[in-house]
């Protein structure tokens, strides 16, 4: 299978403009939440389980009481790609149409 790109400048730059939830980190796509409760955190965590199977593309991620941190790069490329734009896309969807309820606006 071939490899994505790497994305740089101004296709990035656009991309984060258009997302704002997003910010780039030392070369890695970071997105922090605030849930209501833990276990809405640790079922929002297992939805996005299946985004990252069907990608075969997995963040980085780290739990908190109420707190969740997705980084996204793509480690054989050493930066971000389109697969980790398209997870990252695949996640806004599922806090937007399943978990707005419990995310917590940071």
């Amino acid at each position: 299978m071939t490899r994505p790109e790497l994305l740089e400048g101004a296709a990035l730059e656009q991309w984060l403009g258009a997302h704002p939830a997003w910010q780039l980190r030392d070369g890695h796509l970071v997105r922090e939440l605030r849930t209501s409760d833990y276990p809405s955190s640790i079922e929002l965590l297992t939805a996005l389980v299946e985004p990252a199977e069907r990608l075969d593309h997995h963040p980085v991620v780290s739990v908190g009481y109420c707190q969740l941190r997705f980084e996204l790069w793509t480690h054989d490329r050493g930066g971000v790609t389109r697969l980790d734009l398209d997870y990252a896309e695949a996640l806004d969807e599922i806090v937007a149409t399943r978990f707005a309820a419990f995310v917590v606006a940071t």
